[in-house]
């Protein structure tokens, strides 16, 4: 009765082994710290005075403690294991008796390794026939020895410690590779972005009086589109419509973008050509955004059906093309061109209210005033001030002073379309 109970006894004390053990290895702790608090638990079940858990590395064909207690210096204690080796410990998948070993698998190679960490017991860690590392274990400080019930237990808790570090080596790779192809991502990206701003300024270039003009009206863009509502997936895909709106000049000839004369009907032409040209490019490309070739195409057709290519008339014509057309005509009044200098603020927002319902959306002529009045009075960070000329920020502040611009962008917003 007194076996039975003892037997008993036991068998609730490895149970409740076990159970610490899971506790343990499912925690949200680091894994260093659970692969040492497993081996302090494996110890103190069964009273050892040292142990080690080793980790193996395949590529250098060794073993290197990843925790251990009572065993010296972890720095001195790698081990080299043969292929023989590893393949006996995979075929044994079980806790091995360095001292009673009887018929087991010789592990003569790393005899003299196990000596150095006072193993007794050596317990594979295996899971799906690959060899993740080993425990060793030494005599217990009682000097009694190892029973059969302490290599079963020994053998579940080996398991579950090799499941757990297989789990964390997937995961340390998938984070591996994660963390890789995040950095080709944005190494992609910054290529993608860099070849796009390559391309702004290769059209800029080809007209000494536009430099910048690409950029000036992606930005223009980008800021009338957050201010009528857009996700920033949909106003990054207008920031790059607005980079790239003239990349068809890059087929028209030079002497015609830069000439301060009238154009002949044939050179007009030509110019003209540049928004279909600019589609077909850019409609090759498989954009991350939707629309961008197509804004490219409208950005020069007019509410009122007079502009090219398509002579699309208004709502016909795409939110984002009106937006660039606006964008673009801004920026083209208030810059000196071949042909004319410079218009002043109250020069160019005339045009712009003057043109409203015929060349222009009067919702996006509304939106590019508000962001013009909170700019310059100081209600939102400035997006478009930085991008003109001192001149015409002096006159804008001057306008919001007198209450001009404020007046203007209430004057449209009553006006009927």
């Amino acid at each position: 009765m007194k076996e039975l109970d003892f037997r008993l006894e036991k068998l609730l004390f490895n149970l409740d082994a076990l159970a610490d053990l899971g506790d343990v290895l499912t925690s949200p702790e680091d894994s260093q710290r659970v692969v040492r608090s497993s081996l302090y638990m494996i110890m103190g079940t069964f009273s050892a005075s040292a142990g080690a858990i080793f980790q193996y590395d395949k590529k250098k064909s060794s073993a290197k403690p990843v925790a251990s207690k009572g065993i010296g210096d972890n720095s001195d204690m790698t081990m080299a294991l043969s292929d023989l080796a590893v393949r006996e410990m995979i075929d044994l998948k079980r806790p091995i008796d360095l001292v009673n070993a009887g018929n087991q698998p010789p592990l003569d190679t790393i005899k003299a390794d196990m000596e150095r960490v006072q193993a007794r017991i050596v317990a594979p860690l295996v899971v799906r026939n690959e060899f993740l590392g080993l425990i060793t274990v030494s005599e217990k400080f009682s000097g009694d020895d190892y029973t059969k019930d302490d290599f079963r237990l020994l053998s579940v808790m080996a398991h579950h410690i090799a499941v757990s570090l297989h789990n964390h080596s997937l995961l340390s790779r998938l984070v591996y590779k994660y963390e890789e192809n995040k950095k080709l991502y944005e190494n992609l990206s910054h290529i993608y972005y860099d070849t796009i701003h390559a391309f702004a300024a290769a059209i800029d270039a080809k007209d000494a009086y536009t430099k910048g003009h690409s950029h000036r009206v992606a930005a223009y863009c980008a800021s009338m589109a957050k201010e009528i509502g857009w996700s920033d997936e949909e106003t990054e895909g207008i920031r790059i419509a607005g980079l790239l709106h003239d990349i068809g000049k890059i087929a028209v000839d030079r002497s015609i973008i830069n000439k301060d004369s009238p154009l002949t009907r044939d050179e007009m032409l030509e110019l003209n050509s540049h928004p279909v040209i600019g589609y077909e490019i850019l409609s090759k490309v498989n954009f991350p955004w939707g629309g961008v070739s197509m804004m490219t195409r409208n950005h020069h057709e007019r509410i009122d059906g007079n502009g090219y290519p398509d002579r699309l008339r208004g709502d016909k014509i795409p939110l984002g093309a009106k937006i660039m057309n606006l964008a673009d005509s801004f920026d083209a009044m208030t810059t000196d061109r071949s042909y004319r200098l410079a218009l002043s603020a109250e020069e160019a927002l005339s045009e712009l209210q003057k043109h409203t319902g015929t060349q222009f959306d009067g919702h996006v002529v509304q939106s590019f005033l508000s962001i013009l009045y909170k700019e310059v009075s100081g209600l939102s960070k400035p997006a478009i001030l930085p991008l003109l000329s001192s001149e015409l920020k002096n006159e804008l502040k001057c306008m919001a002073v007198d209450g001009a611009l404020s007046i203007a962008n209430t004057r449209v917003n009553r006006r009927q379309f």
